[in-house]
């Protein structure tokens, strides 16, 4: 039976909006680690990120991924988290999906785990895949448990770097300086045809 379930990639964040560095990200682990498929899951509201919400509502973010992922096989965009109320938990979407999951995550993501609800539960539901783009950083490994450590080395995969965020996007969106060599184009059309991340949104 284990053979016959699809590897599936959970990748989660704001995607605020999404960009080519999310996009690079879950190609590169896709094509490194053989999965079927990944799902890029917009969260509602982060728990760490509670103070700070995304600036786009989520019909919007999840709009743009959708456009964003159109012509990529293997890529779909997931809107579990965004139909919860908020805040979103990792470990509770995971119970939900069906196939043999990984965690599709950056390194400054993984440095945070120990914020998260349940890691150990996330962890074993899903093994971490980690796109590293400038090797790891030893000592912030040091904070977790060795079994939790074991787990994050193993999920190392060297990516090329491809240093992009979303609160860039943003203000450069906000001075209207170019962003297509960060953003795909109908993810931009968008943008602008909706006037997000523009003073007058809101």
């Amino acid at each position: 039976m284990g053979n016959s379930l699809k590897k599936i990639g959970f990748f989660g964040g704001s995607f605020d909006p999404v960009h080519l560095g999310h996009i690079n990200l879950a190609l590169r682990i896709m094509e490194q680690k053989g999965l079927n498929q990944v799902l890029f899951c917009p969260a509602n509201i982060s728990p760490t990120k509670e103070n700070a919400p995304p600036v786009a509502q989520a019909r919007h973010r999840m709009n743009m991924l959708q456009l964003a992922l159109e012509d990529l096989p293997g890529c779909d965009p997931y809107d579990a988290e965004i139909k919860r109320d908020p805040p979103s938990y990792t470990v509770n979407t995971l119970k939900e999906i069906k196939g043999e999951l990984n965690l599709i995550v950056a390194e400054d993501t993984a440095y945070g785990f120990m914020e998260w609800k349940d890691i150990e539960k996330v962890l074993e539901i899903a093994p971490p895949l980690i796109g590293v783009r400038h090797g790891f950083d030893q000592k912030k490994m040091d904070i977790f448990p060795s079994h939790i450590k074991e787990k994050l080395i193993s999920g190392m995969c060297d990516i090329p770097a491809m240093d992009i965020s979303s609160t860039e996007i943003r203000d450069r969106l906000k001075k209207r300086l170019y962003c297509a060599h960060l953003v795909q184009g109908k993810v931009l059309d968008y943008i602008h045809q909706n006037t997000i991340y523009s003073s007058e949104y809101g």
